[in-house]
């Protein structure tokens, strides 16, 4: 999953609008990016991304930016989201790919990546449900302007090219 999970978070910040807009669009993201981080510094990421995608791990960064988050910001119901909106990505990356779970455990997902409409369909689903629950976040007169909508089109521009890129690249033995 790629823009759907941007499109998680979201749907996240309309459950408590205090956290920061930008905070809940990295933590969907923070697997990805320890996965980047880990491929440019040539560190093994295990198999099938196991030290940055496993339950293990991303259950235990959830845990750490949520303790992080209530001591900085008293507050412990926006540190369960934050954490929530961080777990989510396993449970989303299992709908489109697949994934480890802990050191020795079973690899499992749908792999819809298999199946490109499978996967268009569901990351966009993913995405107009996360950017309808945004949108209710804004202010009346913002709500049907052009900028709410082009935050909605250009996820979903975002996602179709990753998926036709992934699709490009199917064949090929990719490094990182």
């Amino acid at each position: 999953m790629y823009a759907g999970h941007l499109g998680f978070a979201l749907g996240a910040y309309s459950f408590r609008r205090t956290i920061p807009l930008w905070l809940l669009l990295i933590a969907a993201q923070i697997p990805d990016w320890l996965d980047a981080g880990m491929c440019l510094a040539d560190v093994s990421r295990g198999p099938y991304g196991l030290h940055t995608h496993g339950i293990y791990v991303v259950t235990a960064v959830a845990l750490v930016a949520a303790l992080l988050y209530a001591a900085i910001m008293r507050d412990g119901i926006g540190a369960c989201i934050v954490a929530a909106t961080i777990a989510s990505h396993y449970g989303l990356d299992y709908l489109t790919g697949i994934k480890p779970t802990w050191p020795g455990g079973p690899i499992i997902g749908l792999n819809l990546y298999d199946r490109p409409a499978a996967d268009a369909l569901i990351e966009g689903v993913t995405i107009t449900i996360g950017w309808i629950m945004y949108r209710r976040t804004l202010p009346p007169q913002a709500r049907n302007d052009g900028m709410a909508y082009a935050v909605l089109f250009s996820l979903l521009a975002f996602q179709l090219v990753a998926g036709i890129i992934f699709v490009m690249k199917a064949g090929e033995q990719m490094k990182c």
